[in-house]
């Protein structure tokens, strides 16, 4: 119990600095002296559920009831349509899949970011956390890497995959990537010889019942989300990537960049990655940054610049901060959140132990670990 108390007191007094006295200020009007990229909506609520990641834990770590955030999770205080322990385990795999749901008066928007590894986990998790598919307004798809587009077919087919048609008539689930190399085949970096990683299949999404549309400039999500779209290499950060790309396999030549077109295969470079984020009503900025290959850093100023808000209320997601980068840019890393000044920082997936021991070293009281299942929502105090 002292822990949590400890925790608590520290992230009060945290998030007290960062946001200036949460509820005597609506921290979303502090804006950037350039004016806005996009006019991005404001939300009044905000919350995003953990359905695909490494890391699980089982239903013994409390909630927590933080400044602007509380922290939900799985089997402990859940729905009372739940039973208090899940009928079956809540599985984990390499791979990022985050359901965002959002209120906007009386608007409530549901978008899945990323679907994980393997159909077959995300369908156990949804069922688990009685996430109905149905329910889901639209997708984003940071990226075009097999751990987070893997399992897509895992949403309306259930674990074994394939189109679902519901009442006389097939879904058309909006789909927004950021470009053609999203569907381009990869070479992972991570053997001799590097395994082939595979190419995202158009028509095997087009059956499964999504309907593709590439975006690569920012974008309004289900009137309630906004992605950055192309994130600008402007900081210290490298897209440094553990695969290469094969143009013309999977993807249409025609449309990928002319510098790209005519190659076999070269270094990927993550053009076509998106961040997916929001903006909460006396808060600020929520940045979902699935895997952060144009660097995590470069995503949270990519989303200031597009929404005119400074204010940085939470980072979410993969940071990539494990090789190709090193253990130096890691460290780096910390000192620029530091600098950016996020009242949280919850990093998943692919984040590295060593940003994880920095952060904690320095901010503590900014860092709230993750888990499959877990829910956190954001919801200025009143």
């Amino acid at each position: 119990m002292r822990h949590k108390l400890d925790f608590t007191r520290r992230a009060i007094v945290g998030a007290g600095l960062a946001a200036g006295t949460l509820g005597l200020i609506d921290a979303a009007t502090v804006r950037a002296a350039e004016p806005p990229l996009l006019a991005v909506p404001e939300v009044d609520s905000l919350s995003l559920q953990v359905v695909t990641d490494a890391a699980v834990f089982g239903p013994f770590l409390e909630n927590l009831d933080l400044p602007g955030m509380k922290v939900l999770r799985a089997g402990n205080g859940g729905p009372r349509s739940l039973p208090r322990m899940l009928p079956h385990a809540l599985l984990g795999e390499f791979g990022l899949s985050i359901l965002s749901e959002s209120n906007r008066g009386s608007a409530r928007r549901r978008v899945m970011i990323d679907f994980g590894y393997s159909r077959e986990v995300l369908a156990n998790n949804l069922a688990l956390l009685g996430i109905a598919p149905d329910s889901i307004d639209a997708a984003v798809l940071s990226h075009g890497h097999l751990d987070h587009y893997g399992g897509f077919a895992g949403l309306f087919g259930g674990a074994s995959g394939g189109a679902f048609e519901g009442p006389g008539r097939p879904h058309h689930l909006p789909l927004t990537v950021g470009g053609e190399e999203t569907f381009c085949e990869r070479v992972a970096q991570i053997g001799d010889p590097p395994p082939i990683m595979g190419a995202l299949d158009r028509g095997a999404l087009a059956r499964a019942g999504y309907d593709v549309r590439i975006r690569p400039k920012p974008e309004i999500i289900a009137d309630q989300a906004f992605t950055t779209g192309v994130i600008p290499m402007a900081s210290f950060e490298r897209a440094a990537i553990p695969t290469q790309m094969r143009p013309g396999v999977g993807c249409d030549r025609a449309l990928l960049d002319p510098a790209k077109r005519d190659r076999t295969q070269i270094a990927d470079d993550g053009a076509h990655e998106l961040a997916t984020c929001y903006a909460v009503k006396g808060l600020g900025l929520v940045v979902i940054a699935s895997c952060s290959h144009r660097g995590v850093i470069n995503s949270v100023r990519r989303a200031q610049a597009i929404s005119g808000i400074n204010k940085v209320h939470a980072v979410v997601g993969g940071f990539h901060l494990v090789r190709p980068r090193t253990e130096d840019e890691a460290r780096r890393t910390v000192a620029e959140f530091a600098r950016i000044d996020p009242t949280y920082i919850i990093p998943m997936h692919c984040t590295g132990e060593v940003f994880m021991a920095e952060a904690m070293r320095l901010m503590p009281q900014k860092i709230v670990r993750s888990y499959v299942g877990t829910k956190f929502v954001f919801t200025a105090v009143s």
